[in-house]
């Protein structure tokens, strides 16, 4: 298998559908559609490839860092897109992503633990999120934006896998929902549509990580007994139905 040709083909595809699929079905839809494993599943998946099966494992207690990490990066830019441009937020944002993810790690929380604080806390940053106030603006659209974005998300990849080796587990594993997408629909939102199209995006992505965290959680227990093709495929069964539940909640 050559793994860099599925690195480039792979999540550039991601990227174009779940963009078309927010302009089918809207922000929140879109967010929640986002929230799914599109990023993190192929990046743990070349993990294994490249560094093995006990190093994927390892990495997903980092993993558990990393989404709180991005419930901080998600809430912080809703909550600043309303007063500042795409750029200040995004580095404020991103601030608070990495100060997160510092304190977090240096506490070094065992799994289950870190397991029910990250759906305690998403459960938190829901109840707290911004609400949008007034009507979304129309959609703008720059030319070619479905590529820029193709190409931006696809280089996060390869970042990513390309230090893995580097960074070890822990952080690997941190880094693996890395907001990637997130800053991808973030930013082309909020510059196109506005500060609300942007917190209805991210208040998506958010409930959808009630299904993602689970996701991977299940890995670390799924990868020791299965093939990669069935872990993989009986936790995303998971996490479409906690996403269809979610959906109805919120």
């Amino acid at each position: 298998m050559n793994i860099l040709l599925l690195k480039v083909t792979l999540m550039p595809s991601v990227i174009a559908l779940v963009t078309l699929a927010i302009r089918k079905w809207g922000n929140k839809v879109g967010g929640l559609i986002g929230s799914m494993p599109w990023v993190a599943g192929p990046i743990l998946l070349f993990f294994i490839l490249e560094q093995g099966t006990a190093f994927g494992i390892h990495s997903i207690q980092g993993s558990m860092t990393g989404i709180l990490a991005l419930i901080s990066f998600c809430l912080s830019y809703a909550t600043f897109s309303r007063k500042l441009s795409w750029l200040p937020t995004i580095l404020l944002s991103y601030g608070l992503y990495t100060a997160t993810a510092v304190f977090f790690n240096y506490l070094q929380l065992n799994l289950l633990l870190s397991y029910a604080i990250v759906i305690t806390t998403v459960l938190l940053a829901l109840y707290f999120f911004p609400k949008p106030t007034g009507h979304l603006i129309s959609t703008r659209r720059l030319p070619f934006d479905i590529p820029i974005r193709m190409i931006i998300a696809t280089l996060f990849v390869l970042a990513i896998t390309g230090l893995a080796r580097m960074l070890g587990p822990d952080w690997s594993g941190i880094l693996t929902p890395f907001p990637i997408m997130t800053t991808v629909l973030a930013i082309f939102s909020h510059t196109l549509q506005g500060s609300n199209a942007t917190i209805a995006t991210l208040r998506g992505l958010v409930m959808g990580l009630l299904g993602f965290t689970t996701f991977l959680f299940l890995q670390a227990f799924l990868l020791s007994q299965f093939s990669i093709a069935l872990s993989f495929g009986i936790a995303f069964i998971v996490n479409v139905l906690i996403n269809l539940v979610a959906s109805r909640v919120w």
